[in-house]
């Protein structure tokens, strides 16, 4: 059983590690084999994640954007993104972070979010961990998301609209966009904790994997907010994923679905 406690503790480490390569500026950056950048960072964040959870968690399985996935006896699997945000963090933006998730049994029962160059943290669950939290240097509360009931009075956070990553981005999304009170591309896992925190109402990205999304979800159900792909289910391997304070979640969907819209 994996504690809120034990994924602090990776956490810690996994941050001391992307803080000293950030300031440190003197990347090895390479090429994965879809383009996306990898750095010494992603590595060495994941391969100290993998080892401790060999020593402390056995029998887990995990899966993690670089090495792939090691299948576990327990059924109970951690995944982990080392850095969401890595062309961020080549670029010198500070905007990144370490993402865990843990599936037991096929369910997202938990997620964190530790983003080092700011000193924020995010965590939350669902059914018997439900609730979520966040904390920075100064403080620590209990999330909730908002309670705008209308599209209209909407904030929306969204991630890229144009270029190789929104590939996959639907042409709907312009006309969600154009529904809503006020709109913000910010991208990666930040928009969603924005919304879990209840700083705008909707987060909507596309072209994810498993790793991208896995902890979002636990930390914005457990504020109290919806996440789904885009059709309304939810499944890791979907591409896409649409975060909301759950009041104006079908809304969104009808938008995003729509071939009027298009």
């Amino acid at each position: 059983m994996i504690s809120f406690s034990t994924l602090h503790t990776i956490a810690d480490e996994a941050d001391r590690i992307a803080r000293h390569y950030f300031l440190q500026r003197d990347l090895v950056i390479e090429s994965k084999m879809d383009q996306s950048p990898v750095t010494q960072a992603d590595l060495e964040i994941e391969q100290f994640i993998r080892k401790f959870a060999c020593s402390t968690l056995p029998g887990i399985g995990v899966l993690g954007e670089e090495f792939g996935e090691d299948e576990g006896t327990t059924g109970t699997r951690l995944i982990i993104d080392p850095i969401d945000g890595t062309r961020n963090f080549v670029r010198g933006l500070p905007f990144f972070g370490t993402l865990l998730g843990v599936e037991v049994n096929g369910e997202i029962t938990m997620g964190m979010v530790s983003a080092p160059y700011f000193g924020e943290r995010w965590w939350g669950g669902c059914g018997e961990t439900k609730g979520a939290w966040y904390r920075n240097t100064f403080s620590e509360r209990a999330l909730s998301v908002s309670n705008i009931e209308d599209l209209a009075d909407s904030q929306i956070f969204h991630g890229s609209l144009y270029g190789c990553e929104a590939a996959q981005t639907p042409m709907t999304l312009q006309s969600l966009l154009s529904k809503t009170n006020r709109q913000r591309g910010v991208g990666d896992y930040y928009l969603h904790m924005l919304v879990a925190s209840g700083a705008g109402e909707i987060g909507v990205d596309f072209g994810l994997k498993p790793w991208d999304k896995a902890p979002l979800k636990a930390i914005v159900e457990g504020a109290g907010g919806s996440v789904t792909n885009m059709d309304g289910s939810f499944t890791l391997e979907h591409h896409s994923i649409v975060s909301s304070n759950g009041r104006v979640h079908a809304a969104i969907l009808d938008i995003l679905n729509s071939r009027d819209s298009a």
